[in-house]
């Protein structure tokens, strides 16, 4: 027999930590990282996954579908296995294959589909097919995103409340990364009413919100992703249409930071910061120096950069970070001179 149950892992109540040094690298004052990385399994999405899994169970839900560009199917893949739920993810090519161990290390039964997550038609064509199945066999159909799960989507507004009360009643600029919107739109609710405007980052090669804003309308146009980001390659509306709308309301503005920006504000995190993020986990430090140097924000102006997941979740570009700071295999007997010259005299 099925108890009610609060599906949780301990997510949420993540750390709000001030720039130690990229402040004073950016000639800023008041910089600050909300560290959605150190959630469960490693991203935002444990909110968004708490919630949806005690739906899930109160429904009496024993299997699902899922799509993922990454985090979602991590977070999914770890609840599912704590509540003995089964889980079928649907992933694009080029996951990332942290994120891909990740579930399938927690039992999920994980499928790459060719074009899914780049091509806007197959996108739409898969998330159309899912839909079906789902309403045919009775099975929840999961996606990090108030177009399909508002109820689960709910949970992450609690990360706005959050930061209101962490940072005070000042306003601040925040800025999120975003591929769907849902982060963006989920943010924006928990921060209704504070005058805080919240920026939208997104990469130059799957600009939805962005190219909609920069034209002055409301049309969020399907368009052929090229980003490496992980997580943030979404080509047509989702929850785009929904985080404009909240965009346009709270007086926030939308920034297109290039790949390399981005994996350069992810070595950046490493290396003057301690904060071991994955690329988009970087993307909304990125926003932050362009909006700095387009004059939007001003160098006393407070700000939050939004660090949506950890380093693990992509070990490659962790390890073209690490590259630059290779070992070194030496005797023993030449370790004192080599610690004397390399590191105890700088």
């Amino acid at each position: 027999m099925l108890m009610e149950m609060t599906a949780t892992l301990g997510e949420g109540r993540t750390p709000l930590v001030r720039s130690h040094r990229l402040a004073r690298e950016l000639g800023v004052s008041r910089l600050y990282f909300k560290l959605e990385s150190t959630n469960p399994s490693g991203s935002y999405k444990d909110r968004f996954i708490a919630t949806e899994i005690t739906a899930m169970l109160a429904a009496g839900a024993r299997a699902c579908v899922a799509t993922s560009s990454g985090n979602t199917g991590s977070a999914l893949a770890a609840y599912c296995a704590r509540y003995q739920v089964r889980c079928a993810i649907m992933v694009n090519e080029a996951a990332p294959e942290g994120k891909l161990l990740q579930m399938r290390a927690h039992g999920a039964r994980v499928i790459r589909v060719k074009g899914f997550g780049a091509d806007a038609a197959v996108t739409e064509d898969v998330f159309r097919l899912l839909a079906e199945l789902a309403r045919a066999d009775g099975v929840p159909l999961v996606v990090s995103a108030y177009r399909h799960c508002p109820a689960g989507m709910a949970g992450v507004e609690a990360l706005g409340r959050e930061l209101r009360e962490q940072a005070g009643p000042e306003p601040h600029h925040v800025f999120v990364p975003v591929g769907g919107g849902g982060l963006y739109t989920a943010t924006a609710r928990g921060l209704a009413g504070s005058r805080w405007p919240v920026h939208v980052v997104q990469p130059e090669g799957c600009l939805t919100v962005t190219a909609a804003w920069r034209r002055g309308d409301r049309e969020i146009r399907p368009v052929q992703s090229t980003t490496r980001i992980s997580g943030l390659s979404v080509p047509f509306d989702i929850d785009a249409s929904l985080a404009l709308k909240h965009l346009l309301a709270n007086g926030g503005a939308a920034f297109a930071v290039s790949d390399e920006e981005v994996y350069e504000c992810q070595r950046l995190l490493l290396a003057l910061e301690g904060i071991f993020a994955e690329p988009a986990g970087a993307t909304a430090l990125a926003g932050f120096r362009r909006a700095l140097a387009e004059g939007r924000v001003q160098p006393g102006d407070p700000a939050i950069c939004l660090v949506t997941g950890t380093g693990f979740k992509d070990p490659v570009s962790i390890a073209v970070a690490a590259s630059a700071h290779p070992d070194t295999l030496l005797p023993a007997a030449e370790l004192r001179g080599f610690l004397r010259a390399e590191v105890l005299s700088c």
